[in-house]
């Protein structure tokens, strides 16, 4: 109860009154949540939601209703109710390996960053082979509001959700209402007759239930699929076999496709975005696209791609130049205020401001040019520079040292060598602990007790040599042998820092 700290103005007391007296009103809560599973009958005053429409930026017109972010505000108990199941029925689907294993929404030890390591690991490598590499990043509308409970009740029967339990979530996806709520207005309430309600992680992990069968579909077809909740990429080759490809190309879209309609999804093939990298962006053509899905999404020379962005060549460049404008924005306005701030609030705002936009992906921009890396470093040096109230020309170096910050480059190591730990150790997702393995010499020799992971040949540095599978190996090898057979992530994450210091 403690973690929920927000819920619906329908409430008859405010969450933090809920949290406060939890020891008076926690039994009788769970008394009526066990009566929930029992009967296997979602209660209907849980059912209805309060969306608050806020704009989604400061200065969009707001009579277009477009430029409106929908966030559902659901009763306290339901959200204490609903994240007990999703912990139950997330271990179960973990436990018997149900979820499609490219799918990382909100799962434990997936992120948006390992599914952009794999993309981009994978088309690195087809560089690395002198292969262009086809990016394609598919659109679905209202992914989440679509989607047909009829449906999602047989693929929970298929993956084993049965009898009560089955019977429990049909009762918590049907029936459901919502109104919409602003300062001076609220309107009727509607009956929610499809997708899934917004606002709670069960609702998320039903979402992936509903998509899985997307993933095999693809790969039915040999396209290489990655998922982010509903971001799903599309890997292919141009130029290997090509005729084989565009086969495999126009049969599998076509089946993508008719997948989703026949799941009450649209996939909107106006919004489709196709990257085109390697050496012969040519390669791609009106052919490539079915016909059936109308017009051939034109390629571009960058797509933002779950919050990074991505150029033709995965220099990184535009992703660089896309944090450092913001950034710099946020520290001349924090250059008015932070003299009247104390230092420790001071450094709480700058670590949500500026550092967190800083290590967003930033294993991604291993191997960038140093003239990148120097632009990133210029960002941290004003940071701390501003924190401290340090004279701008004087010596920075000790001052990171003194807030604890690694430099950048440092910092892409870390985050870089974390995922390496994790797909060594089986830890990580698996489409990225198949990418890493220790090295096991075909005879007795001491490097077999080193922990040192298998490096694969490279053809080219700017290609291959930037790939995961090449460059997090190499540097986990650099490593001194204490901390290449650390096993446990914590203590290998404070030695790692240190010897990172250290250097």
């Amino acid at each position: 109860m403690n973690s929920i700290h927000s819920g619906s103005p329908s409430d008859p007391f405010p969450p933090h009154v809920f949290n406060k007296a939890s020891a008076a009103i926690a039994p009788h809560l769970w008394k009526t949540i066990n009566c929930s599973f029992e009967t296997a009958t979602f209660p209907e005053s849980w059912k209805h939601a309060e969306i608050n429409a806020l704009l989604k930026k400061p200065k969009v017109d707001p009579k277009d209703l477009k430029n409106f972010r929908p966030i559902s505000l659901l009763p306290f108990p339901a959200k204490v109710s609903k994240k007990i199941v999703n912990k139950q029925l997330t271990r179960y689907l973990e436990v018997n390996n149900i979820l499609d294993p490219s799918q990382s929404g909100f799962r434990s030890n997936h992120s948006t960053e390992t599914a952009l390591i794999a993309a981009t690991d994978d088309i690195r490598t087809l560089m690395d082979k002198g292969e262009t590499a086809t990016l394609i990043l598919l659109d679905l509308s209202a992914a989440f509001d679509t989607g047909c409970h009829r449906i999602l009740s047989a693929h929970l029967h298929d993956a084993g959700i049965q009898e009560k339990a089955l019977a429990w979530t049909t009762s918590f996806l049907s029936g459901r209402t919502q109104s919409v709520r602003l300062p001076s207005f609220r309107s009727k309430t509607t009956e929610i007759i499809s997708g899934v309600p917004q606002g709670s992680y069960l609702s998320l992990t039903l979402f992936y239930i509903y998509m899985a069968p997307l993933a095999h579909v693809a790969r039915q077809h040999n396209l290489n699929i990655i998922s982010y909740a509903d971001d799903t990429q599309l890997i292919i080759s141009l130029t290997e076999d090509p005729h084989t490809t565009k086969a495999n190309l126009h049969r599998g879209m076509k089946a993508v496709a008719d997948w989703m309609k026949d799941s009450r999804l649209k996939l909107n093939s106006d919004k489709t975005e196709v990257l085109i990298l390697g050496p012969t962006p040519s390669a791609w053509d009106d052919s490539w696209w079915p016909t059936s899905l109308g017009t051939a999404p034109e390629p571009t020379d960058y797509a933002r791609n779950l919050g990074v962005i991505l150029d033709s060549t995965l220099s990184m460049t535009r992703q660089v130049n896309a944090v450092s404008a913001p950034c710099f924005n946020t520290l001349r306005m924090l250059s008015r205020i932070f003299k009247w701030i104390p230092l420790d609030m001071r450094k709480t705002v700058t670590q949500a401001l500026i550092s967190n936009r800083l290590d967003y992906g930033n294993a991604l921009y291993s191997g960038i040019t140093n003239k990148l890396l120097r632009r990133l470093q210029h960002i941290q040096n004003a940071s701390a520079r501003l924190i401290l109230d340090v004279p701008r020309r004087s010596h920075i170096t000790l001052h990171l040292r003194g807030l604890h910050w690694l430099p950048v480059n440092k910092r892409i190591s870390f985050k870089l060598l974390i995922h390496a730990h994790k797909a060594l150790h089986n830890t990580g997702p698996t489409y990225l602990n198949n990418r890493l393995s220790f090295h096991t010499p075909t005879r007795s020799l001491r490097s077999a007790n080193l922990a040192l992971a298998t490096v694969t040949r490279i053809r080219k540095t700017t290609a291959g040599g930037r790939s995961f599978s090449y460059l997090a190996a190499k540097t986990w090898n650099t490593l001194p042998t204490i901390l290449r057979q650390t096993q446990d992530l914590l203590p290998f994450r404070r030695l790692l820092k240190t010897w990172l210091f250290d250097q």
